[in-house]
C-alpha cells in the first residue's frame, strides 16, 4: 500500500501537478541539464498517482542511465531550485533510512513576489476625528507574551555541524556530542576530499552525514549503543562506500574470460 503518499502531496490531482512542473521547467530551463530535467520527469510520472514518489536512488539511476553520484546531485539542484521537496523517510520495521520520498513543489512566481503592492490614497486627516477613549494605549495593547509570539519564527541551521546540533538537542540532548560526532565525519570526509576526483563531493558528504545521523538517532531510541560515535562512524562509512564506490565496482563487473587476452 502506498495510499500513506498522499500525506505529503502538494496538489490534489494531476492537473495541477503537471502544470507547475511546466511552470518550473520554463522559469528554470537555463538553470537545468538533460539529466535535471530527466530526474525530474521521472519524479513526476510516478507522483501522478498519490502526488508524491518513493524512489530509491538506484532506481532513479538506472532509468535515467546516469550514475548514483550524478543522480544525487541533480536532486540536489532540483531541491535547491523549490522545484520539489525531499523527505526522508524511517523504515517502521527494519533499521535506518529507507528511499527518499519526493513531492513536488506548488510554483511561486518571483516577480509577482516581489512587485511592491499599490499604496492607499491617505485620507484626509481632518474627516475623522480622534476618539482616545475608545482607542487602547499601546503600551497596554501589547504585552511580552505577544512580542515572543509574534517575534520572526528561529531559521534552521544551514551549516552541518549546525543541523546536528539541532537534531540531538531534540533527542539525546547533548552538546558535546555533536562536536565529537562532526569530527567523525571531518575525519572520514578528509581522508577522500584530499583526492582531486572527490574535491567537488564536500554537499554528498554532508548529505550522507546527515543521513548517518538520523540512522543512529533512531538506533538508539530501539536499543543501547554505548558508543554513539563509534556507530555513527560505521554507518557513515557504509553509506560513503555505497554511494562512491558501487559504481565504480560495476565497471570492473565484466566476466574474467571477456578481459582475457592471449
Amino acid at each position: 500500500m502506498t495510499t500513506y503518499l498522499t500525506n505529503y502531496a502538494h496538489f490534489t490531482n494531476k492537473h495541477d501537478m503537471d502544470e507547475a512542473v511546466n511552470r518550473h521547467l520554463t522559469a528554470n530551463w537555463n538553470d537545468l541539464n538533460k539529466t535535471d530535467r530527466a530526474v525530474l520527469d521521472m519524479i513526476r510520472r510516478y507522483s501522478v498517482k498519490y502526488g508524491a514518489a518513493h524512489l530509491k536512488h538506484d532506481t532513479i539511476a538506472t532509468t535515467v542511465d546516469k550514475s548514483n553520484v550524478t543522480v544525487r546531485r541533480a536532486i540536489r539542484k532540483l531541491e535547491k531550485l523549490g522545484i520539489i521537496e525531499r523527505i526522508h523517510y524511517i523504515r517502521p520495521i527494519m533499521n535506518g533510512l529507507g528511499a527518499n520520498i519526493y513531492s513536488i513543489l506548488p510554483f511561486h512566481d518571483q516577480s509577482k513576489m516581489t512587485t511592491p503592492e499599490k499604496v492607499a490614497k491617505p485620507c484626509d486627516s481632518n474627516s475623522q476625528e480622534d476618539k482616545p477613549e475608545t482607542e487602547p494605549l499601546f503600551s497596554k495593547s501589547i504585552t511580552t507574551k505577544d512580542l515572543k509570539r509574534t517575534s520572526p519564527a528561529e531559521q534552521s541551521p544551514t551549516t552541518l555541524f549546525g543541523k546536528m546540533k539541532a537534531l540531538l538537542s531534540t533527542t539525546i540532548g547533548e552538546d558535546s556530542l555533536a562536536r565529537r560526532l562532526f569530527g567523525v565525519y571531518r575525519a572520514q570526509s578528509l581522508r577522500l576530499l584530499k583526492f582531486s576526483i572527490y574535491e567537488d563531493q564536500t554537499e554528498l558528504f554532508e548529505d550522507l552525514a546527515v543521513q548517518a545521523l538520523h540512522i543512529s538517532v533512531q538506533a538508539t531510541k530501539r536499543k543501547n549503543i554505548r558508543n554513539i560515535p563509534g556507530y555513527f562512524d560505521g554507518v557513515l562509512r557504509e553509506l560513503i562506500d555505497k554511494a562512491l564506490f558501487r559504481e565504480i565496482f560495476k565497471e570492473y563487473d565484466t566476466p574474467i574470460n571477456e578481459i582475457f587476452c592471449r
